[in-house]
């Protein structure tokens, strides 16, 4: 009944995340004559940049060096460097502009140019724009230099492999007291002291570790190690007191829950139940507390103790912000108060109202766009969200025709996974400027181009081709996902 049973190496791994199953009569891929004539190269010059890139990014490595060595060697800054003479002498540049991704994000940078000028400060606006610069190289470079389907999961694996690195940092820099942020978890300082960044780098690339588990065979290192992360991350995030990141990790495992065979539901659904009382037992009290404000407004006029009036406290300043950012948006909805500004506009307009300056970010993406950039950045952000999303689901079910693409729909749904994390985090967060989103949605990109070439390349595959491998399941380790070449005219 279950053919797949008899043949794992690790009943364990698969009882809980499984494989999909074998077609019960496996496909066979016709190869066209170009590709069988001209096998795609997987591993291309330009991809062990966008490697290194992704692992120096995701990890901030300079900011750990920083904090270990005292140096930071300006990794980052050789990097970007590096990442934009690739891009430019590669020919990438060129192949980017045929995604709506890429030019939804370029229309919303071409907006932040023009609501400088009219900011409430230009010159903090100018350092926003070349922070906001510095982070679409990863955009660029990944929309850009990532070619075909096989690359694509390269670049995924990258970003598991970060998120294993940071997860191991998190027991030698981590620290939970309550002298730091009221218990919270995070590292001692760097973007990953910040708990919230760093609940939602982990969930970003959470969704990676599963395809790893779910594509790799065997008890490959990279399989147990990601499966080793698929239980220690949802730990980590609960500790750290992010309602965001919570909330993102409750519907990333939802969607898969409900993704799986009934029969692995229950083991499925007792291994939640474990990590759920786990996390709480090894969680601070502080940072439990904290969780209780999502069933509470930030009017609540009793607390039981400090850590529940921080948290509700800072629930009330998120309600503040919010409303504030939308009166500003609806004051300047179409250049907003010049973007990253919105402190700063929203200190003049305490100071009009004879009320305190808050001097904080809205703690919203969206309406920290709309308020600094006004409407129509919004609108292009939006866009730029949008397509990634339609991009994954296409893919996926694009996929679910044909068995033997079953990895290519495993590619899409963690690819969703991602960018829905993101999307559920930056409602809780001021993540606009940050690496965060274009990243992921370089990601998508390269991956929406891998998969338009591959349906030309298999629509114009000629009838009665000698019959290819038979592909029962998805690629083993040491095998390239099928990748599909246009035929030569």
């Amino acid at each position: 009944m279950f053919p797949w049973l008899r043949h794992r190496q690790n009943v364990t791994l698969d009882l809980i995340l499984p494989p999909p199953r074998v077609a019960e009569h496996p496909v066979t891929i016709p190869p066209s004559s170009a590709a069988t004539a001209h096998p795609p190269a997987s591993w291309h010059p330009a991809l062990y940049l966008v490697i290194a890139y992704i692992f120096i990014t995701y990890t901030r490595l300079p900011e750990i060096l920083l904090i270990v060595t005292g140096h930071g060697l300006r990794l980052g800054l050789i990097s970007a460097i590096l990442a934009v003479l690739v891009v430019l002498l590669s020919g990438g540049i060129f192949r980017i502009f045929s995604s709506k991704i890429v030019l939804a994000l370029l229309c919303f940078t071409a907006w932040l140019f023009l609501s400088t000028p009219f900011s409430v400060w230009r010159h903090g606006s100018f350092d926003t724009l070349v922070f906001w610069s510095v982070s679409l190289i990863s955009l660029i470079l990944l929309a850009g230099c990532i070619d075909g389907l096989e690359q694509c999961r390269k670049a995924m694996y990258a970003m598991a492999v970060s998120v294993l690195v940071i997860e191991a940092l998190s027991f030698v820099l981590g620290v939970s007291t309550a002298t730091r942020d009221l218990g919270r978890f995070s590292l001692v300082a760097g973007t990953f002291g910040n708990p919230n960044d760093f609940a939602t780098l982990l969930l970003l690339g959470l969704p990676f570790c599963l395809l790893a588990v779910r594509t790799r065979s065997g008890l490959s290192l990279l399989r147990v190690a990601c499966f080793l992360a698929l239980v220690l991350v949802p730990i980590t995030v609960v500790r750290t007191g992010s309602r965001g990141g919570l909330l993102a990790l409750l519907v990333i495992f939802l969607l898969y829950f409900f993704s799986v065979p009934p029969l692995q539901k229950v083991p499925l659904a007792v291994g939640a139940l474990l990590l759920a009382v786990a996390s709480v037992l090894v969680s601070s009290s502080d940072a439990l507390e904290r969780y209780k404000t999502l069933f509470l407004s930030g009017d609540t006029p009793y607390v039981a103790n400090s850590a529940e009036e921080s948290a509700v406290l800072s629930t009330r300043v998120r309600k503040e912000m919010f409303e504030h950012s939308v009166e500003l948006t609806f004051q300047h909805p179409i250049l907003g108060v010049g973007p990253g500004m919105f402190a700063v506009a929203d200190a003049k307009d305490a100071e009009e109202k004879k009320r305190p300056a808050a001097w904080r970010q809205s703690h919203n993406t969206f309406t920290e766009i709309s308020s600094e950039a006004g409407l129509p950045a919004l609108f292009f952000y939006l866009a730029a969200l949008f397509f990634c999303f339609q991009t994954a689901h296409s893919a996926r079910k694009y996929a679910a025709r044909d068995p033997e693409l079953r990895a290519l729909g495993d590619m899409a749904f963690c690819l969703r996974l991602s960018v829905l994390a993101f999307a559920i985090t930056a409602i809780f967060a001021s993540n606009a400027y940050y690496f965060y989103f274009p990243l992921v949605a370089g990601l998508c990109a390269a991956f929406e181009r891998s998969i338009n070439s591959a349906m030309q390349a298999r629509a114009s595959s000629p009838a009665g081709s000698a019959p290819g491998k038979p592909v029962g399941r998805v690629a083993p380790a040491r095998q390239r996902l099928p990748e599909f070449r246009p035929i030569a005219k």
